[in-house]
Order: C-alpha cells, then sequence, then structure tokens
C-alpha cells in the first residue's frame, strides 16, 4: 500500500498499527502536523476518492476526537474542513478501501 506522499505498508494491518499508535499518541482535538498531517490527509483523500464521498470543502485539519453512537464511543480521526465543517471517518475502514 502507497501513499502519495511516498511512505509505503507492507499490508494494510502494518498501515494501521503505524496510524494507531500516531491517533493514540495525540491529545484529542490536537491538530497533527508535518508528515503525519500530510499522510492522514493522503489517505483522507484517497478513501474520499475510492468511495465516491464527495468533500464539501477541502481538508483543512486533522485531529484525535471521539465517535459515539448508541452503546458505543470510540477514538477517531476527526476532520475541519475549509467551510468550518466536521466529520471524522474509521482509519480501519479508509485502509480497507485504498488496498482494494
Amino acid at each position: 500500500m502507497s501513499l502519495k506522499t511516498g511512505r509505503v505498508f507492507g499490508t494494510v494491518t502494518a498501515a494501521k498499527e503505524h496510524f494507531t499508535l500516531i491517533l493514540n499518541g495525540q491529545e484529542l482535538k490536537q491538530a497533527f502536523a508535518g508528515d503525519d498531517l500530510a499522510d492522514i490527509c493522503a489517505i483522507y483523500e484517497d478513501y474520499c476518492a475510492k468511495t465516491g464521498w464527495v468533500l464539501p470543502s477541502s481538508p483543512v485539519s486533522f485531529y484525535p476526537t471521539h465517535d459515539r453512537g448508541p452503546g458505543y464511543t470510540t477514538r477517531c480521526y476527526g476532520v475541519t474542513f475549509e467551510d468550518g465543517t466536521t466529520g471524522n471517518f474509521s482509519l480501519e475502514k479508509a485502509l480497507r478501501a485504498i488496498a482494494a
């Protein structure tokens, strides 16, 4: 699996382990920067392209957040767009879609 940033992973599992460490190593709501930001943005944009998801506007930041639903809370990647809207995404779903 290759990202447009040039980072290469031998397997989806290796990529997931790498990005899970990044996700869990950052405080909630604290934006990623540098190479981590570039790699996360590449995953998100490739994921959206592979699944046909139309972006509301360009992503400007990514950060750890919690996704909550009935009976669960999970740590995931959050995204803020140029137009001020926010969202989140599942790293595992993104990596599997890119690899498919």
